[in-house]
C-alpha cells in the first residue's frame, strides 16, 4: 500500500486532489469574511474585489512565473502569466456561466469604466508586438497605468466619503483573522497545486512553456476560479467580477511592468504569438459584454470554445 502511494503519479494525483479541497473551503470563508469586512469598513464588493480578493488570489502564478523569470526561463515566465489570464477570460469565466446557468453583472464601475479598463489592459499587447519585448519603459509605463487605473476606479466608485473612521476594532477582528487564515491556505494550497501539477506535466514528457501555458495556468487560477464561483452562489456578484478583472489588470499591468523594470522581458512572437491573440480577442469580448445585465451560458459556450479553439491551435503546433 505504501509502495503505491509513494508512486510519483498517484502521490502527486492525490496532493492535487488534497490542495483542490483546501481551495475550495477557503475561497468559502474568504467570500464570507471579506464581503462582511467590506461592509464594515463601507468599501464595495467591487473594489474589495478588485485588490484585496484579486491581489491575494493572483499569488500563487505570480510566485510561479517569477521562478521562471529569476531563473532564466523567460518561456515559463511570461507562459504561465498569458496562460492563467486565458483562463481567467476565457475558460474560467465560460465554466463559471455554464455551472451557475447565468452571471449576473451588477451596475458598478465595471460597466461605467468598460472602455478605460480596456484601453489599459491592450497596452502590454501592444507594446509587447511594436517592440518584441517588455523594456523598463514600457514597465514604467504599465506600472503607471495599472496607479491610474486604480485611481480611477476609486474616484468612480465614490467609496472614499463612505470610508467609516470609527471602526471598533472588535466588531472586525474576527473578519481579519478569517481573511489573513484563507490567504495563507490559498497560497499554501496553490503552492501544492502548482508542485503537483508540474510533476504530473513532466512525469508525461509535457514540454516546459506548453506547462506553464496550460497546466501551470489551470492550477493557479483554481484559487480565482473558486473565490469566483463562491461570490456568485453567495450573491456577491461584483466581489467575483472584480476578482477576474482585477486580477486580469494586476497581473499583465502590475506584475510585467514590474518585472520589466527590474529586467527587460524578450517577447518570442513566434512561442507566444497565439496566446497573445487569443487573449486580447477574450478580453475585448468581455469588456463588450460587460454592458449586459447577466452573461448567459450561452455567452460561456463562447468563451470555452474560445480557449478549445487557442489550446487546438497550441497542441498542434507541438505535434508539428
Amino acid at each position: 500500500m505504501l509502495a503505491i502511494l509513494a508512486h510519483p503519479l498517484v502521490f502527486n494525483l492525490l496532493v492535487l486532489l488534497a490542495s483542490l479541497f483546501v481551495l475550495y473551503k477557503a475561497a468559502d470563508l474568504l467570500v464570507f469574511g471579506i464581503s462582511d469586512y467590506a461592509k464594515r469598513l463601507g468599501l464595495s464588493d467591487a473594489i474589495i474585489g478588485l485588490v484585496v480578493v484579486a491581489m491575494a488570489a493572483s499569488a500563487p502564478e505570480i510566485i510561479s512565473a517569477l521562478t521562471g523569470f529569476l531563473s532564466g526561463e523567460t518561456g515559463v515566465g511570461y507562459g504561465t502569466i498569458l496562460g492563467t489570464n486565458m483562463i481567467h477570460a476565457a475558460f474560467a469565466l465560460g465554466l463559471l456561466a455554464l455551472m451557475c446557468g447565468k452571471l449576473t453583472i451588477e451596475k458598478s464601475i465595471f460597466t461605467r469604466e468598460r472602455l478605460f479598463l480596456w484601453i489599459a489592459l491592450m497596452l502590454p499587447f501592444v507594446l509587447a508586438v511594436l517592440g518584441r519585448e517588455l523594456s523598463r519603459i514600457d514597465g514604467a509605463i504599465l506600472v503607471l497605468a495599472f496607479i491610474i487605473y486604480l485611481v480611477n476606479l476609486w474616484r468612480a466608485e465614490g467609496t472614499l466619503g463612505k470610508l467609516k473612521k470609527n471602526v471598533r476594532l472588535q466588531n472586525i477582528w474576527k473578519d481579519a483573522f478569517i481573511f489573513l487564515g484563507c490567504l495563507a491556505a490559498l497560497m499554501l494550497s496553490g503552492r501544492w497545486l502548482v508542485f503537483s501539477a508540474v510533476n504530473l506535466a513532466y512525469y508525461f514528457s509535457i514540454p516546459a512553456y506548453f506547462v506553464a501555458l496550460t497546466v501551470i495556468g489551470i492550477a493557479t487560477t483554481l484559487p480565482d476560479m473558486a473565490v469566483e464561483f463562491r461570490a456568485e452562489k453567495r450573491k456577491h456578484a461584483s466581489l467575483g467580477m472584480g476578482d477576474l478583472l482585477g486580477s486580469l489588470a494586476i497581473e499583465l499591468l502590475l506584475f510585467f511592468g514590474i518585472v520589466a523594470l527590474i529586467s527587460p522581458i524578450e517577447i518570442d512572437l513566434y512561442e507566444a504569438g497565439n496566446a497573445l491573440f487569443f487573449l486580447a480577442a477574450s478580453i475585448t469580448l468581455l469588456i463588450f459584454w460587460l454592458k449586459k445585465k447577466t452573461l448567459s451560458w450561452k455567452h460561456g459556450l463562447v468563451f470555452l470554445g474560445l480557449y478549445a479553439v487557442f489550446l487546438a491551435v497550441e497542441i498542434w503546433r507541438i505535434a508539428g
